[in-house]
Parts: C-alpha cells; structure tokens; sequence
C-alpha cells in the first residue's frame, strides 16, 4: 500500500543559505523563492522486512499501552512522562532518560470549525504540521547544557502518539523520510518557531530539504491506540549532518474516509543521554558552523533565538 501526494520541499535556490520565515523575511520577495511542492511516494512502512528501527532508519512503531488520561495535562507529566523514559530506556538502552515537554495536534492551521485546530490542554498551538522539517540543530544544544550539562553525548527523541481511546489514527498521519536517504547536501537550515505556547512563539533553527528522487518517504497506516512512533530529532553522536535528524511532516491520504474522526496526537520530547564524549565543545562548534547565517538575498540573519518581536497570538489569549 503506498499513495501520492504533493510536499512542500525548500527550494533549490536556498541550497547554503537561512531560509527566511514569514515573521523573519523583510519582503515578500525574500519568500517567493523559499519553498516548493514536489510529488513524492508515501510508502506503508508496515510492510518494510525486517521493521525499521531508530539505529537503521531514524524512526521506529512499538507497541507502548498506557491506561491514562492523556488530555490531562498533570497526567501527562506526573504518570505518562514516567512511561515514556521507561519506554525510551528499553528501545534505546540509554545511560539514561532526561528532560520531558509536549506539544498537541487536533486540527488544520488556517480552518475555522471543526477542521481548525482547537485549544490544546498545555496551551500548545494544536496545528497539523504541514511542512517537511526537523525540529533540532546544533543550536538547541546550549539551551540543552541544563540537561545535559556532563559530557554525555545524547540523543533527542519524538514519541508521537494518539490520544484517542478506540480510534485509529487515520486523518493527516505522520510521514518520516528514512535518514540513509537524505543526502546531506540536501538539508537546509531556516528560521522556525516552537509552537509550545501559542500565546508567544520562540526563535528555533529548523531543518528543511531539498526534494530529491532518492528520499524514501513513509507512513504506518491506522495507528492504534497502542501504537507508538518514536522518531529521532537530534543526536550529538553522528557526525554526517544527515543521520543527526529524521524528516517528517503530516500527509494528506487520498484513500481517508470522508467521516474519519480528526486526528488528537500528543507528541513528547525527550533526551535519551549515551556514552561519555570526549572533545565536547569541539564538537559543537564544528556542527554549529554548518548553520548558514545568510539569506539568499545577501542580508544576514540575527534568528537564533528568543521571542518572535511580531508574533501575534490568537485573539482569546490577547490580554488587554
């Protein structure tokens, strides 16, 4: 089982440079060439032999049950937390499991009614990612020293799951593009936004790519309420740009039925912590100087972090 559809890729012409955002480009010129839409195959990733795994393709499926009311947001970090490091703990045999935040998503960005994405418990934006990208680079790593402040190599993790009791995950699944088939010349660095608060976005550096035939994209149809994708956003131990992150957007299925319920997923990210690492901040640096500062148009980019100066939020988190 496999279906087309249509993605949203950087452009060519941004190979080497900052991609600009809408709050961070000076004119709309500086936005007419930053991405595109190529068409590309979603391919069942159930019926890959043997299974994909973190260390093969960048993302795993693992079957994680969990009793809880994962709408509740104290539940969620009191009870379910606890589950995802032990979970994290058996997939990856880690030293250990650090930090912990969620995001959730219900809905489209853009739509009004009930295909518009609703408040979320945590105050998180709630939107269908609808755009290829990563969420992490070499830049989160100084904001990640509370966390990992020994020199530790660690590896940062997606667990992605629904939150729907007796539903299958039908509407806009989650695509993940298999690391070994990204070139690393392909992958570009843009100004992103974390969307953990919708009352203000913060600064982030994103990852994007250029669309290429011999990226391999896939999906694991009808996920059930067991089911767990546990994905790789970050990871200090690899030295090809490409093996650091795994690629992922929502995707459109053409074969969704018409009255399937809307998709509520909860993602967590945490840090799975490995080896001692020698040559630490070397290391750093050497991976931080292959974030472009420069945009296409010659101008050079300030966008590392902090708040968004011009975000404005939704209209029922507005004070007075």
């Amino acid at each position: 089982m496999a279906f087309e559809t249509d993605l949203g890729f950087v452009h060519p012409r941004q190979r080497g440079f900052r991609v600009p955002n809408q709050y961070s480009a000076l004119t709309p010129d500086e936005l007419k060439d930053s991405h595109t839409r190529e068409r590309v195959v979603i391919r069942n990733a159930r019926f890959l032999d043997p299974q994909p795994t973190l260390s093969t393709h960048g993302f795993q499926l693992v079957n994680a049950p969990s009793s809880l009311d994962l709408l509740d947001n104290e539940v969620v970090k009191k009870q379910f937390y606890p589950e995802v490091r032990n979970l994290i703990k058996s997939v990856t045999n880690c030293y250990e499991v650090r930090g912990g935040g969620h995001e959730y998503r219900n809905g489209y960005g853009g739509q009004s009614g009930t295909l518009g994405a609703r408040p979320t418990p945590n105050g998180s934006a709630g939107v269908y990612a609808g755009g290829i990208h990563s969420d992490m680079c070499a830049a989160v790593e100084k904001a990640f020293n509370r966390i990992v402040p020994d020199n530790r190599h660690f590896e940062s993790l997606n667990v992605w799951r629904s939150v729907k009791k007796n539903e299958f995950v039908e509407m806009m699944p989650l695509a993940v593009c298999d690391m070994r088939s990204v070139e690393p010349e392909d992958i570009t660095f843009g100004d992103g936004q974390n969307t953990g608060d919708v009352r203000q976005f913060y600064k982030v550096i994103s990852q994007g790519i250029i669309h290429s035939p011999k990226q391999r994209w896939y999906y694991f149809p009808n996920m059930t309420e067991d089911e767990v994708l546990i994905f790789r956003q970050y990871d200090t131990r690899k030295e090809p740009l490409n093996l650091r992150t795994v690629f992922h957007t929502a995707v459109s299925d053409p074969a969704t039925r018409v009255d399937a319920p809307m998709r509520y997923t909860i993602e967590v990210r945490m840090q799975a912590v490995h080896d001692v690492e020698n040559n630490k901040e070397q290391r750093m640096e050497r991976f931080i100087d292959q974030i472009s500062d420069q945009y296409a148009s010659g101008r050079k980019s300030n966008w590392w972090s902090g708040p968004i100066e011009n975000y404005v939020p939704p209209p029922e988190y507005r004070t007075a």
